[in-house]
């Protein structure tokens, strides 16, 4: 092990000791440790981007546009292969170096001040460290859980977004759309822009239930509320035959009308030309969305749809892409989801289901999946032999590092194995369900070649 590597684990366990996937509503513990570190998220002028889908592509877009014409950081979560994703710099990602001075650092606070802060409080502490020490211009963040009391909320966005509202995380943020917008509306600032996203088609009736609450919610805030208006049929249309692999017409729309308010925001001192903004979106390099890649050169498409509206605009792009074709698909999701509800909205495109139960994130166990999957009328197929109701369930985070070797103690390789024997070039296999199993996946298989 290299001298970068032991510093990378030393500090990877010091995080892990937080407890990702530990959510603990509330700001007071980050904004004290942060004051103790002189208030670095406010060192930086920001840009908040909030939502239930979608927020990190536009997070990504805004920085490879803003990154044209000044040092520019981002706060991305979460990440596919290494930690260090998670905070760009020009578009790359913080060195080893980088990272493990920002990571000791904030952990010697947190010990240092004894405050019991979650994983991705720390993730934002760090970031802010980050974006200072590199000298950055702007930083833009992405929320992590609904807005209001969210760690990132601490920032003093010059314009806030919200890209859409739909349902997730229901047991914390609500039971319907209009409360799940009002949390996320908190993100907005007085006297300065929050973006509403464009309706999707077939989002109608969402966006008609959600859109005056954050409306609302501005107006009693006294901020500047601006609806986004939708790209037209044609552009909708164009994006399809391009097999969907580009940056779709609403998230384009989000980035232009960001930078117009942070022109105007900024006193036009953060100014990106429409020619800039064009020339930082065709080097968009944002993974595992809508991706046409090969793992060990057999055809596959990655998506990290995770939820019910997610998943249901993947196999709404896969059905109008490819009329009447089904799909196998590798599939695997948190225990915390309801595995039926989720394949409900895949199963138009699925031609076999390949389960699979990958020890990182509190995963939902391979047996349960495969039930659900049955019930619906899926077809499921597994790898010969393989026990699916004989596997291990507790999966201690953090046990296992982005630096170990994949732990297959579910068997979950030879899933993917037998997933990919499925493929064809005509009915690729597809893979999504949840983020962090995608990024074992890419781990374990390979780095993806684009098409």
């Amino acid at each position: 092990m290299t001298t970068a590597d032991g510093e990378m684990r030393r500090v990877l366990e010091r995080l892990y000791r937080l407890g990702p996937g530990r959510m603990q509503p509330g700001r007071d513990r980050l904004r004290r440790l942060l004051a103790h570190a002189g208030d670095p998220h406010l060192a930086v002028p920001s840009l908040l981007i909030g939502g239930t889908n979608g927020k990190g592509r536009v997070v990504t877009a805004l920085s490879a546009a803003l990154c044209t014409h000044y040092a520019t950081g981002a706060f991305i979560k979460p990440h596919l292969v290494s930690i260090r994703e998670r905070w760009r710099i020009n578009e790359q990602p913080v060195s080893p170096r980088a990272f493990s001075a920002a990571a000791q650092r904030a952990c010697d606070l947190i010990e240092r001040h004894d405050e019991p802060i979650s994983f991705f409080e720390a993730n934002v502490l760090i970031g802010a460290l980050l974006f200072v020490e590199a000298g950055c211009d702007i930083a833009v963040w992405e929320v992590g859980l609904g807005g209001r009391e969210d760690a990132c909320n601490l920032a003093d966005p010059l314009v806030s977004l919200i890209t859409n509202v739909g349902y997730d995380h229901q047991e914390i943020l609500g039971a319907t759309l209009g409360e799940i917008a009002r949390d996320k509306a908190g993100i907005c600032r007085r006297g300065r822009p929050l973006l509403l996203g464009p309706c999707r088609p077939g989002w109608e009736e969402a966006y008609g239930e959600y859109a005056p609450v954050v409306e609302q919610v501005c107006r009693d805030e006294g901020a500047g509320f601006i609806p986004l208006g939708r790209p037209t049929d044609e552009d909708w249309e164009r994006y399809l035959e391009t097999g969907a692999c580009g940056l779709p017409p609403d998230t384009f729309k989000m980035v232009a009308g960001v930078l117009s308010e942070l022109n105007r925001a900024s006193g036009g001192r953060l100014v990106v030309p429409a020619v800039a903004m064009l020339a930082g979106l065709t080097r968009l390099n944002y993974r595992a969305r809508m991706e046409h890649a090969t793992l060990r050169g057999i055809p596959v498409l990655l998506d990290a749809a995770h939820n019910v509206d997610s998943l249901r605009w993947l196999a709404g792009l896969l059905g109008r892409m490819h009329p009447g074709r089904r799909f196998p698909v590798v599939f695997g999701c948190q225990v915390s989801r309801d595995p039926r509800q989720l394949l409900a909205e895949l199963k138009p495109v699925i031609e076999r289901l390949v389960p699979l139960e990958v020890p990182v994130m509190h995963p939902c166990p391979l047996g349960r999946i495969s039930d659900a999957a049955r019930e619906l009328g899926i077809e499921v197929s597994l790898p010969a032999q393989l026990d699916s109701g004989a596997q291990p369930r507790d999966y201690p985070i953090g046990a296992t590092t982005e630096l170990d070797p994949p732990d297959n103690r579910t068997h979950w390789l030879e899933c993917v194995e037998h997933g990919l024997e499925l493929s064809s070039p005509e009915a690729p296999t597809v893979f999504c369900g949840s983020i962090y199993i995608l990024g074992e996946v890419l781990r374990a298989f390979e780095s993806p070649v684009r098409r």
